[in-house]
């Protein structure tokens, strides 16, 4: 298999609601400005303070028109081919998702910051992640140049957003919200695949009623031996008799 994009007309539904939602927060940044990028960006420092929102709104608003295509872009081609495998709701938790925990590991990681981060990147590489997760082979091209498999570029470009975190803390690029997207989107899907494989709970099976008859007359038949006939109620001797009938007279 090779990555490749539906033609716009067939993007699957939630991919278009998306696309269509990322151009909607570039046009709000373009208006609002700074104001957008502050009240709807995710601003570690005000997020603590109780602007939880803004862990989803960021993922919608774009830094210029070349960050809105490049992150629409690369919806439009992973989004492709994994919202149809996933399930349009599926996918839709797993991109909010994945967006999210990239916010959640960002404010952990700058937790006093005041800059806003903003862009879909981090939901973007958690749908590089299904991707390499669910198509593993599939044959891609790292900066559109170099052909290997879906899952080499993952780990590529894993690693890079890694070493950029560790390296290049102050850079206008938050490699911390890509890496937290892809590693959030990785852990989904492999705890998915553990819950469905796990091994099914053995049925309890139903206990043999002649197994049962037979246990509760050995229990009156002790009694008898231990306490005497006269130990049994009147029901445990009828219970006896009709036993005794039905195997022939032999208890």
């Amino acid at each position: 298999m090779r990555l490749s994009a539906a033609p716009l007309r067939e993007l699957p539904p939630v991919t278009r609601w998306l696309a269509a939602a990322f151009l909607t927060g570039w046009v709000i940044k373009l208006v609002f400005g700074f104001k957008a990028s502050y009240y709807f960006g995710l601003v570690p420092y005000q997020f603590l303070g109780g602007w939880l929102w803004q862990a989803f709104t960021y993922i919608f608003l774009h830094a210029d028109f070349w960050h809105f295509l490049f992150n629409a872009f690369m919806l439009w081609m992973l989004g492709s081919a994994v919202e149809p495998v996933m399930g349009s709701r599926r996918y839709l938790l797993y991109f909010l998702g994945c967006g999210a925990a990239a916010a959640l590991l960002t404010v952990a990681w700058q937790p006093g910051s005041v800059r806003p981060v903003i862009g879909a990147s981090g939901a973007v590489f958690g749908l590089l992640g299904a991707f390499a997760f669910l198509f593993p082979d599939a044959r891609v091209y790292f900066y559109f140049l170099f052909p290997m498999s879906a899952r080499t570029m993952a780990v590529l470009l894993g690693g890079l957003e890694l070493v950029m975190t560790l390296t290049r803390p102050g850079s206008g690029i938050s490699s911390i919200t890509h890496l937290g997207g892809l590693a959030a989107g990785l852990a989904w899907l492999w705890a998915e695949r553990r819950w469905r494989e796990r091994p099914a709970r053995p049925e309890r099976q139903a206990p043999d009623p002649a197994a049962l008859e037979r246990e509760e007359i050995d229990r009156l038949l002790e009694k008898i031996s231990t306490r005497g006939q006269g130990a049994l109620s009147r029901s445990e001797l009828e219970r006896l008799d009709e036993y005794s009938r039905r195997k022939g007279g032999r208890a």
